[in-house]
């Protein structure tokens, strides 16, 4: 297994502990934020964490934050991409 295949397959499982758990753990969290390479991973990340805000009535003010520092992140990537595209 070369370090690409095992980071992603560890990204893949912290992904889905985060999505099962009702109380993800913040290391956990932390850990995938600091693994987050693509775009792609930003918007698959945020769509677990959206999904917990929008089944709690009250959510929680740090996932909160947390998703709008992913929108940020993606609204970078999309400045970036955009700025390739015109040059």
């Amino acid at each position: 297994m070369d370090a690409a295949t095992l980071r992603k397959r560890i990204m893949s499982t912290l992904l889905r502990d985060i999505q099962e758990a009702k109380y993800p753990s913040v290391t956990m969290m932390n850990r995938v934020e600091g693994e987050l390479t693509s775009p792609e991973d930003v918007a698959d990340y945020a769509e677990v964490l959206l999904e917990k805000v929008e089944a709690s009535r009250f959510p929680s003010v740090t996932m909160l934050d947390r998703l709008d520092a992913l929108a940020a992140r993606l609204e970078q990537s999309e400045r970036t991409a955009a700025d390739r595209a015109a040059a």
